[in-house]
């Protein structure tokens, strides 16, 4: 059986910035003709899980940019109340994945060529300073939660389950960066991982990139257990090029003049080429 994805297109775009035609996935399987959706989380009025909750529609695109949150809409979608669905509201705006606009209340966040490129850029910089800062080998305890989480990963993409595989990639990376034992730079990257995840999930579209993916995780691990830290430096500041190159030939290119100075994927930083050859 072959793995593709449905997936649908929906035109998005900058105040001076081109129009492209934003791909949103959808996951699915071409086989029997029947499409496989992704599962519907349980409605909660638990606060953390109504922001996890708002996350996920906007993550999928299901809450497209630009697009107004509606607090009545959405204490009827996921059985929440007005408090909770404000609170929401503000951890979403700290995240940068929500915006407050005059007039028009909340809407989910656009976010331009050059935010984007420059979000990868500096998410490869600390990526790369946080796994320069691991012990390594990691001791046992790490070793296992990250083997843990691996094995979670592995099971969601041989289900088809997208919405595990995003969670569990987030969860495996998260473990890594906490390894280098300062909570301020995991942080950091973290909430960039959070703020370019729509863009990141463009990735597990492409069964290839998915598969290749896969292997990178398997390969974090190896490094890890033997020590080899420039290998482990190479591929925790790797990732996220693939997924940010997809996204791009999928809006057709960005313009020169939106192209950060060290785009990824075209030339590394001078500073992320030093650190790989310590």
């Amino acid at each position: 059986m072959r793995r593709v994805f449905n997936v649908r297109r929906e035109s998005i775009g900058n105040a001076g910035h081109p129009t492209p035609s934003r791909t949103l996935v959808r996951g699915g399987v071409f086989d029997s003709g029947k499409d496989i959706e992704l599962k519907k989380k349980v409605r909660t009025n638990q606060p953390d899980l109504v922001v996890d909750q708002i996350k996920h529609e906007i993550i999928f695109g299901r809450l497209r940019p630009r697009e107004r949150l509606v607090e009545d809409d959405l204490c009827t979608k996921f059985g929440a109340s007005r408090h909770q669905i404000r609170a929401a509201f503000a951890e979403l705006e700290r995240v940068g994945l929500v915006t407050r606009r005059p007039n028009k209340g909340v809407v989910v966040r656009d976010f331009s060529a050059e935010e984007i490129e420059q979000s990868f850029e500096v998410g490869a910089l600390l990526q790369a300073e946080a796994a320069q800062r691991i012990s390594l080998p990691p001791d046992p305890v790490t070793m296992r939660k990250l083997e843990d989480i691996y094995k979670g990963y592995c099971a969601a993409c041989n289900q088809l389950d997208l919405e595990q595989v995003v969670a569990n990639t987030m969860r495996f990376h998260q473990a890594v960066f906490e390894a280098s034992n300062n909570k301020c730079l995991s942080d950091i990257i973290r909430e960039i991982w959070t703020k370019t995840l729509a863009v990141r999930c463009y990735e597990i579209a492409i069964p290839e990139l998915l598969e290749r993916e896969q292997q990178e995780h398997a390969q974090i691990l190896q490094a890890l257990r033997s020590g080899n830290r420039r290998d482990l430096v190479r591929l925790c500041a790797d990732q996220g090029k693939r997924a940010l190159e997809a996204y791009k030939r999928l809006h057709g290119g960005w313009p020169s003049q939106n192209r950060a100075a060290h785009a990824l994927g075209k030339n590394e930083p001078a500073e992320l080429k030093r650190r790989t050859t310590r």
